[in-house]
Parts: structure tokens; sequence; C-alpha cells
């Protein structure tokens, strides 16, 4: 799979120079990020696109092609697939296709089909794998390749390092809305790579999977599933690979309703919701419910320490989301407010305020909406060096009286100068809003994980405690 992600030649059959056309803004995605391998046009009617000279057809590409996207009406496969024919004869060069174009099989038309079945039987001939089709394409945040027609919004050059994030969709719209909600969060997610797959005529999660087992850039897997057809073998891959790496699935068509839209959409069957969801447990694959609860959690499994168990303490500088906290992680039995001892109690107490809050409940502080810098940071130190400890919900509401940078700074000091603040996750919730944003950017930027509400925060807690308890069960075993 590596020429799919590392290419050293792209031919994009359906360039444009129209900037109002999928095929002008491949191109463009590609010389915005600096690709460094050879980007090839392939347009009868244009001579040039961005600097990039124009081919007539594929066949007459003059230089090596690893990769070919296809982002031009589904109409024209057959006369493409004789020029890839061509091609083949005489080089036999091409690896891959991303097939970017709709109304193929998944539309369930005589047409469709056909479509989509001359498109295979070219690439079976000589052995090229197909993404797609009916997909966005392929993203390498590190090989700077993007086949892409999406626009994140966010200049390339923004960005800094890509994260260990790799992500895996059957659908173009939602892998193109997960870009862009990374993109505009407080310190915008820089995916590993990022992959559209709609409607797997042959690449699919397996395949994928497999790549990213063995990748050392991917720290997390995360995927978008509408279904699959070949369930046993998907099993099998997921949780073998769980044992090594955390996967994150947010997977539709729960309903009857939503499982006709997803035949509909990719073609893929849907299948008992009760069967995938038994299926996720028992080879350790993280569920999510929502865009939100999907993004969080790769970012946390990116960023953060696997739980040692399921002791999660909350620490609070306000009174109200400690309690809205409280229930939310009451929600769930695998997380415990853990009995911290004696002497943490008072330790921390002689760090804050007299009037805070220090264990009453067990497992919980509140050191008051007057707490200074050094209230915050000196009490979570003394939590986190508790052995009973294994995760802390960490609560800042800022008030205009705190300087908020500071605050952030001196977080991400003790953090490196603290063993257990290393070794254990924090789950920090800086309340509320875009005012908060100076200090979230400075925490996140030095890899601390930071999150706008409390419940989100529990969820990524509870979904890491989920996944580090199938690791340690997989080892007894």
């Amino acid at each position: 799979m590596k020429q799919l992600f590392q290419p050293d030649g792209i031919a994009v059959v359906g360039a444009s120079s129209n900037p109002g056309k999928a095929g002008f803004v491949a191109i463009r995605n590609m010389r915005e990020k600096g690709y460094p391998g050879k980007v090839y046009p392939v347009n009868p009617k244009e001579t040039e696109i961005l600097g990039y000279p124009c081919s007539p057809s594929l066949a007459e590409v003059e230089g090596h092609v690893d990769l070919v996207v296809l982002i031009m009406p589904s109409r024209m496969i057959y006369s493409v697939m004789d020029d890839l024919d061509r091609r083949m004869e005489e080089k036999g060069d091409v690896k891959f296709i991303v097939c970017a174009a709709a109304d193929y099989a998944e539309t369930k038309t005589p047409e469709g089909i056909d479509r989509q079945a001359r498109l295979m039987r070219t690439a079976e001939k000589y052995g090229i794998r197909v993404v797609g089709p009916n997909c966005i394409g392929v993203i390498d945040n590190r090989s700077l390749v993007d086949t892409t027609f999406v626009d994140t919004g966010v200049p390339f050059s923004s960005f800094g390092q890509p994260s260990g994030i790799t992500f895996i969709s059957q659908s173009g719209a939602l892998a193109s809305t997960i870009l862009m909600e990374g993109a505009g969060r407080v310190e915008p997610v820089l995916y590993n790579k990022f992959i559209s797959i709609g409607n797997m005529a042959d690449v699919d999660f397996v395949d994928l999977l497999n790549y990213f087992e063995t990748d050392d850039s991917t720290r997390v897997i995360g995927i978008y599933m509408e279904g699959c057809g070949n369930g046993r073998e998907l099993a099998e891959t997921l949780k073998r690979v769980s044992r090594k790496k955390p996967i994150v699935v947010l997977k539709v068509g729960r309903s009857a309703l939503g499982g006709a839209a997803a035949n509909s959409h990719t073609g893929s069957m849907a299948g008992s919701d009760a069967v995938y969801d038994a299926m996720f447990k028992q080879t350790g694959v993280v569920r999510v419910d929502t865009i939100d609860e999907l993004i969080d959690t790769l970012q946390a499994f990116d960023r953060l320490p696997l739980p040692g168990g399921g002791n999660l303490f909350l620490y609070s500088q306000a009174g109200g989301p400690g309690i809205y906290c409280t229930d939310a992680i009451a929600r769930w039995p695998q997380l415990k407010m853990p009995l911290v001892s004696d002497d943490t109690k008072a330790r921390l107490a002689a760090t804050q305020q007299p009037m805070a809050n220090i264990c009453h409940p067990e497992g919980y502080a509140d050191i008051t909406a007057s707490a200074s810098v050094r209230n915050h940071v000196d009490g979570l130190q003394i939590v986190l060096q508790d052995e009973n400890v294994d995760a802390v919900v960490f609560i800042t509401v800022v008030p205009t009286f705190l300087p908020q940078e500071e605050l952030a700074r001196e977080l991400v000091k003790m953090t490196e100068t603290t063993p257990q603040a290393q070794e254990k996750p924090v789950f920090y919730c800086v309340m509320a809003g875009a005012y908060t944003s100076p200090a979230r950017r400075i925490m996140e930027q030095a890899g601390l994980c930071t999150f706008d509400a409390p419940d989100k925060a529990v969820l990524a807690a509870k979904n890491m405690c989920n996944y580090a308890a199938f690791r340690r069960r997989q080892k007894e075993d």
C-alpha cells in the first residue's frame, strides 16, 4: 500500500483550470501542500494547470505514474479505461487508482453497475488496486499527498507536525466534515493519513487496517463505517490490530431507516446493529456516537497515556460544572471516583483556600472560584501523585482575574516535571467558549488534551478506560 500514500507520480484525469471544478481543487491542494513528486494533469482541452503541463491522455503522460486519480464524469470511464489499457501495455507503471467520481454501482442502476465493472475489469487485469468509486481520495500529511477536492479552510502552512491520527471513511461528505471540524478546533488537528473509500469496490477496511497496523506514524485509527460485506475477516483484523493500537469507530445505520439510507449511499448493507455492537466489544473497538466524541476520543488517544484503571478523580475550580461532571461520571459503571489517602487529603487542603471542598464526596475536590494559578497547579500535582488515582478530569471556568495564559504555562511546566503527570491522563476542561482559546492553544501546542465541556472530557476518559481494560485482558489471556 506504500505507493498509495507515497506515490512517485500522480496523474489526475479530469483536471481543470476552472476553480469551480473538483479537478482544479485536487491540483491546487497538491500545489499548496508542496507535494514533492510529479503531478500530471490529464485534459485534452488544457495545456497547463497551475504550472503543471497537461497531457491530452493518460497514455501520453511521459513520466512515471504510481497513482491515477479519476475525477472526470463517470460516463467517460470506458474511454479512460481504454486509455489506461494502452498505458499499461506500454509502461505497466500504475499501481493505484483513486476513483473520486460517483454514479457507479452505488446507484444500483444497470448503467452504474456496468461502469464500475468496466473500471474493475481493467484494474484486475493489471493488478491495479482501486480506492472508491464515490470517494474524495487520499491525504498523507507526511508525504504531502492530497488527491482530495475539498478545502479544510485552513492553509497547510499554518499547521505544525502531523498528529498520529489516521482516519478511514466510507463517506466523502463525512470525511470532509471531519477534516473541517478538526481544522476549526482551537489548535487545528492535522491528521496523519486520511482516506475516503466510498463503494469499496476493491480496497476496504481490512486492507487499510492491515497496512496501518505496522505504520509507525499511526498511533490511533478512526473509522466512519456504514457497513461491510466481510464481517468475519473484519472482526479478526479489528481484534488483532486493537491489541496494538486503539480503533475508534462511528458506525451508522443503527435504525432500519438509517440502514436503508446507507445501502442507497455506498451500496453497503448496514446489517444488525446488535451484531456490530457485539463485534466491537469483543474486538476492543471503541464505538462512539457523535462526530465531536469521535474527534475528542481520537485526540485523547493520540496525546495521552492509557489509564491504569477506572479511578477518575474530579478536580474542579467551579461548583456547578463539578456537579454536572459528577453526574456525567456516574453514568458509566466503569468509572469510579476514588478514595485517596488521608495524606493526599491533608496535602491538598494545605494548598487551597480555606473554603475549598476536599473530598466531599470522595474523589472530588472543588477548589472554588477564587483559586489562584498556584492553587490550580499544586493541587492537581498532589492528586496525580496519589496511587489510587488512575486519571483526572480537571475543570476550570477561567474568571477575568485569573491570568489564563500563565495558568496554561504552569500546567505545561508541571506536566514536564512531574512523572505522574506523564504516566496518567489528565482531561483538561477549560471553560468557557472562545474566551479561553489562548490558554487552550498553549496547552494543546505542548501536547496536553483540552475540552470545552465536562461531559466531553468524561466521554473521552470512559473510552480510554474501556480500551485500556481490553488491553489488560488481552495480556492476561
